[in-house]
C-alpha cells in the first residue's frame, strides 16, 4: 500500500469519522477530516489528497452527491479517486446497483455499503493508490 498517502474522510457522524481515520492512521495513511461538504471541498482544494473516502448521504445542505458533482466538473479535481460509503441501501431498501445517483457519481466498484468491512475498503485503496 502507498505509505503516507493522503486521505480525506467526509462524513457527517463525527465517531465514524474517529473511527476511520483511527483506522488509517493505524495502516500508514495521512488523513484528514470534514464533517460537511463546505469543509470538504475547502480542505480537497487545499490539500490536493491521493484519495477521498465520502459519504454521501450527509444530512447538511451538501451532501455527498452534490460534492461529488461539484468534484467532477473542477478540471484540478476532477481525477481524485473518490470511494462512496454509505448506508443508502439498508436505511432506504434500495440496491446499489440500481440507484440512478450512486450509478451515476459512484462506479459499484468504489462504493461501500456501512458498516464497511475495512479489509475490502483497504484492499480497494491498495488498489486505486497503486493505479
Amino acid at each position: 500500500m502507498e505509505q503516507g498517502a493522503k486521505i480525506i474522510i467526509i462524513d457527517d457522524n463525527t465517531d465514524y469519522l474517529f473511527t476511520m481515520e483511527t483506522f488509517l492512521k493505524r495502516n500508514g495513511f495521512e488523513t484528514l477530516t470534514a464533517e460537511d461538504g463546505k469543509k470538504a471541498m475547502e480542505l480537497i482544494q487545499k490539500e490536493r489528497p491521493d484519495l477521498i473516502l465520502m459519504d454521501i448521504m450527509m444530512e447538511g445542505l451538501f451532501s455527498g452527491f452534490q460534492l461529488s458533482k461539484k468534484l467532477q466538473s473542477d478540471p484540478d479535481l476532477k481525477n481524485i479517486p473518490v470511494i462512496g460509503i454509505s448506508g443508502i441501501g439498508p436505511e432506504l431498501g434500495i440496491q446499489k446497483d440500481k440507484h440512478l445517483l450512486l450509478r451515476k457519481y459512484f462506479d459499484s466498484d468504489n462504493f461501500f455499503e456501512k458498516p464497511v468491512d475495512k479489509n475490502k475498503l483497504l484492499a480497494k485503496m491498495k488498489e486505486i493508490l497503486e493505479g
